[in-house]
């Protein structure tokens, strides 16, 4: 696989897993998004903002680049929650908080109680969020990231976590702001199974495995 993609000439962290008795590791890339065109931001539709918008905010690409088992064993999936903090004024003195935790699907899957962002053969993952604060003043975007098993053959085979890791950004209100990208974290077992009653509650017909 070849990308003239700057963003893809150093990964940021490589994550070992295990799948299915056969290990594997997962390469992180992370950075800036300096070029929207080349980040998609174009091939999107229905879009309610100036993709230029989106320059400075955060890339991720997760990509399985080794894995020793073949056939079913190479599938598995990604899910990702996302916590938003918001701050409603930059004043310390009056400022309120408000926090929303939510799983982080396609819009056009949002109905399908599906918790996966993308599942199949040794599937990547991309994300490029941006443009979030909306009428606040401060946010803290965060998203847990975990590569899982997948049920093949009934729901009531559970969801186990693999890896994971943890990146987000900051963005304010104030002028010429700019965002500011949250260090990549290689997360433990605790960030997966402190996530369990939120997937538990959202997606009630599944199994969620604590880890």
């Amino acid at each position: 696989m070849t990308n003239d993609w700057p963003l893809y000439n150093q990964a940021a962290a490589s994550i070992p897993f295990t799948l299915k008795g056969y290990k594997g590791s997962v390469a992180v890339y992370y950075g800036v998004n300096d070029d929207p065109a080349k980040v998609g931001f174009d091939a999107l539709p229905g879009l309610n903002f100036d993709i230029a918008l989106s320059r400075g905010y955060p890339v991720i690409h997760a990509r399985i680049e080794q894995y020793a088992g073949s056939g079913y064993r190479m599938l598995c999936g990604w899910i990702q929650i996302i916590t938003s903090v918001y701050r409603d004024s930059h004043d310390d003195q009056i400022a309120q908080t408000h926090t929303f935790v939510s799983t982080d699907v396609a819009p056009a899957f949002s109905e399908l109680d599906m918790p996966f962002a993308n599942f199949g053969y040794l599937p990547q993952l991309f994300d490029a969020p941006c443009y979030n604060l909306g009428p606040y003043a401060a946010l803290t975007w965060t998203a847990d990231t975990f590569l899982t098993t997948i049920p093949l053959r009934s729901k009531n085979e559970p969801i186990e976590r693999l890896l994971g890791f943890r990146w987000g950004y900051t963005e304010n209100n104030l002028p010429d702001q700019t965002p500011v990208l949250l260090p990549l974290e290689v997360t433990a077992a605790d960030v997966w199974n402190n996530h369990l009653p939120h997937l538990r509650m959202e997606y009630s017909g599944w199994k969620f495995k604590a880890a």
